[in-house]
């Protein structure tokens, strides 16, 4: 057992812990033996109710079973001490190894908590996929942020990663998007349910120039031209709004692929011989999904919900396209899993979609849908009363968002929250400079950390070479490299729960103890980075090098940038 970087003392600990147990007479399958972060400081650094989760197993009081584990437990490298409270067992991590780790995290630098645990899994995340019928608006924006972080935990934790966008191209709202562009190229309104928008009058305009006779064809003829023509400009649109946020797609798949490849017929013939399909009032039936509806004695259903594969008229639903998008994704393409962030507006859609996936021979666990809240913008920021809407022309796009407060305040907010909460955007926060605002407090102790580097390199051009690190002993010097000691399982956490937000709460705290480390020197002038002593600022040197790497490898995780200056 080795506590090289990269590996959490977290799973060092856990594995000595279950050693112990083991040695205690412990056969079979043990409980969960909840080892986690202590809940204070007077508690050490994890703790676990050992004591209390073997009591039944052992038959004995919980606190003479901590004491028998706390005795028994070796921790590798003398990475923590062991004490046993009531029924707990408590571990804190020793200086000295805090000391070593320091030297380690310097060393291996931005790699520091990566890690092999994705096993390059292949894997598809499928994230904001809007309907293409004009620009990306702030709600919008939480589900790209959240997909693009998701896609850097999970390479960053060794799986390999396909970011897709799926364009739906055949749908009815992108046929009312291809008939309102249509209806401006002659002067008109746009149909009942059409889109309002300035830019379709002007996506209108450009086709006049760029589709020659394109309004002298009959509407017929022409809608299906217009509406790939609009749709490709507003993914044009979508892909530079992106690039704004770092963020990229390795595809843009169209849902008309998946009728040109013949996979949803496919997909469809097969759940029809299957059994899974069945007819009912001229319609074809996704028929597990009839079952559940009739069994809430719900017997007036709407062709145009998710239910139905072919309408009455013999038009297919998205429902249909969306089966043939699942063989291209499990049976063609090959991902072992399939990832898709979605509006929480959807969540009525993912039992359906995992029936779907099991009825087509997979198994649903390898569909995983992430379901997001909405963003509101607070204190009555201009559009953002009443709900938002492209068809009526009435959102604040994410290039206005942008524009107002910057790329990396518009990516760190939308991760503060996890995704089942609703974000109140606070516009006025985000452009403040001052510790309030979490994105200038951490991309402060960023540009701190760069800053008392220079310093050194100039007071003292001839440093040792190697640190002496034992020197680190001050409370605020071991709290930094307590930090540092965090962050594997952080991003290991993160990437396993697909739960960009813990990475955001990371950067909190250690940037935190980044600051009190920094605001110690400025309390008392031998507490400084950069002191007559060269192998203390060496040491303490070493220290700031490895914060540093390790809170710009968060940022770059978030897809927020690292600063050298302020």
């Amino acid at each position: 057992m080795s506590t090289i970087p990269g590996q959490a003392i977290r799973d060092v600990i856990t594995e000595a812990l279950t050693s112990a147990v083991r040695a205690l007479g412990v056969d079979g399958e043990l409980p969960d033996l909840e080892l986690g972060r202590a809940k204070g400081p007077d508690r050490g650094d994890y703790a676990s109710p050992a004591g209390l989760k073997l009591a039944k197993v052992l038959k004995q009081a919980p606190p003479a079973i901590a004491a028998r584990l706390a005795e028994t437990i070796s921790i590798p490298q003398g990475a923590a001490t062991v004490q046993a409270v009531g029924g707990y067992v408590n571990f804190r991590l020793t200086p000295e190894w805090l000391q070593r780790l320091v030297g380690a995290v310097s060393t291996k630098g931005p790699g520091y908590g990566a890690s092999s645990i994705g096993g390059g899994e292949r894997l598809q995340v499928e994230f904001a996929s809007i309907n293409p019928t004009g620009p990306l608006h702030i709600g919008h924006g939480r589900g790209t942020i959240l997909g693009d972080s998701i896609c850097r935990l999970l390479e960053f934790t060794g799986h390999n990663v396909h970011r897709e966008y799926y364009v739906n191209s055949d749908n009815t709202q992108t046929k009312r998007f291809g008939a309102s562009v249509y209806a401006r190229l002659h002067g008109l309104e746009p149909p009942e349910g059409g889109y309002i928008g300035e830019y379709v009058t002007e996506i209108a305009e450009a086709a006049r120039r760029d589709l020659p006779g394109i309004q002298n064809l009959p509407e017929e003829q022409a809608e299906p031209k217009l509406r790939v023509y609009a749709i490709q400009r507003v993914i044009e649109m979508i892909s530079a709004t992106v690039a704004r946020l770092n963020i990229h797609y390795d595809e843009w798949f169209w849902e008309s692929k998946v009728w040109e490849d013949g996979l949803a017929p496919a997909a469809i013939e097969r759940l029809r011989e299957s059994g899974y399909l069945k007819e009912r009032d001229g319609a074809t039936w996704f028929g597990p999904a009839l079952e559940e509806e009739d069994g809430l004695g719900e017997q007036v259903l709407s062709e145009d919900e998710d239910r139905v594969v072919i309408r009455s008229n013999g038009q297919p639903t998205y429902f249909a396209s969306d089966l043939g998008y699942l063989l291209s994704r499990f049976e063609v393409r090959k991902f072992n899993r399939v990832i898709e962030v979605w509006g929480a507006d959807h969540h009525g859609y993912v039992p359906r979609m995992k029936s779907a996936v099991a009825a087509l021979g997979y198994a649903p666990e390898k569909l995983v849908v992430i379901l997001h809240q909405m963003v509101n913008l607070k204190e009555g920021a201009a559009g953002s009363a009443g709900k938002m809407s492209k068809r009526a022309g009435r959102f604040v796009t994410l290039d206005e968002l942008i524009d107002r407060v910057g790329s990396d305040a518009v990516r760190y907010f939308y991760l503060l929250r996890s995704p089942d909460t609703t974000i109140e955007f606070d516009l006025e926060l985000a452009v403040t400079q001052g510790n309030e605002n979490p994105v200038y407090y951490a991309q402060y102790a960023h540009a701190r950390l760069v800053n008392v580097e220079a310093t050194a390199t100039e007071r003292h051009p001839q440093l040792p070479e190697k640190a002496d690190l034992s020197l680190l002993v001050q409370p605020w010097e071991l709290e930094v490299a307590r930090q540092l000691a965090f962050w594997p399982e952080i991003a290991q956490d993160a990437a396993k729960l697909l739960e960009p937000h813990r990475v955001p709460y990371y950067v909190q705290d250690l940037a935190t103890a980044v600051h009190r480390f920094y605001h110690a020197g400025n309390e008392s002038s031998e507490h400084r980075v950069v002191v007559e002593d060269v192998n203390l600022t060496r040491a303490r040197l070493e220290l700031c090098r490895a914060a540093r790497h390790t809170l710009k490898t968060a940022l770059d995780l978030m897809g927020v940038s690292a600063p050298e200056r302020m």
